[in-house]
């Protein structure tokens, strides 16, 4: 696994062995993700939920975000995403890593700041897609026209709950098993 553009280009990321836990994003549908939302990086904040081995919210850092938040709740995982924030030399001041599960990191927010970007790639397996955009738009996280990358299953879906309102699908792609869908606060039909 690789950053695949910006200014850790061709720079490899280590990832911990394969399982539903630690599926690293593909590089075609990164590559994918990225283009989609190419001119909307440059300075921003992203949010990199059930991050991994990172490579969303690095590849963000890569490509001119100010900031990377990762939220991952294995320890060893989170110690993974460290080690790829190191051998980077990633500066302090640019990531913040959080070791927490995702629905308690969104109801707790205790960060300063909101963010721009949000990438989820939960375990494909994970209840949590029902209730994605309720928690997201709970937690009061979200800049205003906040876009969410979700990646999951081609079997899933994100839906709107009556609590996440002002939220719409802007972009649905599918590349093998894995889709992601994409969905901008703000937007209107």
């Amino acid at each position: 696994m690789r950053v695949i553009a910006g200014q850790y280009k061709r720079r490899l990321l280590q990832s911990l062995p394969g399982n539903d836990l630690t599926r690293p994003t593909s590089d075609r549908v990164k590559e994918s993700i990225f283009n989609i939302i190419s001119g909307d990086i440059a300075d921003t904040v992203v949010l990199d939920l059930f991050a991994g081995s990172g490579s969303l919210g690095i590849e963000s850092l890569s490509r001119g975000a100010k900031k990377a938040i990762f939220v991952e709740q294995n320890f060893d995982v989170a110690k993974n995403i460290q080690l790829n924030l190191d051998n980077l030399k990633i500066n302090e001041n640019d990531y913040i890593l959080i070791k927490s599960d995702v629905s308690k990191f969104l109801s707790s927010n205790t960060l300063n700041s909101k963010v721009d970007i949000i990438f989820a790639d939960p375990p494909y397996r994970s209840e949590w897609y029902a209730q994605a955009l309720e928690e997201i738009e709970k937690s009061n996280i979200c800049n205003e026209n906040c876009t969410v990358i979700f990646e999951m299953p081609t079997n899933r879906k994100i839906q709107l709950q009556c609590n996440s309102e002002g939220w719409l699908k802007e972009d649905e792609r599918q590349y093998g098993k894995t889709k992601i869908e994409i969905w901008r606060k703000g937007l209107k039909e």
